[in-house]
């Protein structure tokens, strides 16, 4: 409408005939304190037009102006950032299938709910449990390597004792991956100054290399073999100077444990059971 209105000439020209005697009447009213009904009509008609192209304007400025509300904006960054949290889901959620899929063992996928800030670095609550045939001591793993074993386990939550807790615990036998030489050892505590794993009980006739693999032993009662832990950092002396000790650099990430695995070794299962009965077997003779 406003470029129609342009477009007609008769009517552009009658406009600025107007806005002119307007600003000449203005300027040739000298001191008079009243206006006589031309003057009036004159001046009122010009602050309709003035009125009208005020108003023309603004909303043509904010037809085109896109500057977002304080609201929008709040809305926009909460998307951004579910979208970024779901992504994220979806990416570690990728990483658990592949390990899967390439990986032919019996897991359990499980997430973590629970992180005490007190015990940051010895447990954390994973929400899967007895009713998922999760059973306490199984290993538990990311696509990385491992991370720990069931330490406790109700119908529907587990905790997960974490190889970074330094505290009391049996060790898990472990062996270093060097050609055909068979290198074995306990894991057995964590050094937090270093971040490091600590691999003891290795003989002092052997001397392993930085960079080599530690790998769970299938000889452990309770994990299965071939499970990655870490890598060789240093070698040093033992405890006792007759044995070496090896700093393991773990595989895994302990800080940011968002979905885990739990391993599900059925030979290791039926190992359990065997000796549980056995167990029971040599309590009742004693009984006798």
């Amino acid at each position: 409408m406003f470029l129609r209105l342009f477009a007609n000439r008769r009517l552009f020209v009658l406009l600025v005939s107007v806005i002119l005697l307007t600003v000449t009447v203005g300027m040739t009213r000298s001191g008079r304190d009243e206006l006589t009904w031309m003057e009036a009509g004159i001046k009122n008609t010009g602050a309709w037009l003035n009125g009208w192209f005020s108003g023309f304007s603004y909303t043509a400025l904010a037809w085109f102006d896109d500057e977002p509300t304080a609201e929008e904006k709040e809305n926009v960054s909460q998307l951004k950032a579910d979208i970024a949290r779901l992504e994220r889901e979806n990416r570690r959620l990728k990483e658990v299938a592949q390990y899967m899929n390439e990986n032919k063992q019996n897991y359990i996928t499980a997430k973590t709910v629970s992180r005490s800030p007190d015990r940051w670095n010895d447990r954390v609550v994973i929400d899967k449990g007895k009713k998922d045939q999760i059973q306490k001591d199984m290993p538990v793993i990311t696509s990385e390597g491992l991370i720990g074993r069931v330490s406790a386990v109700t119908n529907y939550m587990a905790d997960v004792q974490l190889l970074t807790d330094s505290g009391s615990g049996p060790g898990i036998a472990a062996q270093i991956q060097s050609g055909d030489q068979e290198i074995f050892g306990l894991i057995e505590g964590y050094d937090a100054s270093r971040k490091r794993l600590l691999m003891k009980k290795i003989p002092s006739g052997i001397q392993p290399k930085k960079g080599q693999l530690v790998v769970t032993s299938d000889l452990s009662d309770r994990f299965p073999g071939d499970l990655l832990i870490g890598s060789v950092d240093e070698v040093v002396r033992g405890d006792f100077g007759v044995d070496r000790m090896v700093y393991v650099k773990p595989a895994a990430q302990f800080e940011r444990l968002h979905y885990v695995m739990v391993v599900r070794d059925p030979t290791k299962i039926k190992l359990q059971k065997h000796r549980q009965k056995l167990n029971g077997k040599e309590k009742g003779n004693g009984g006798d």
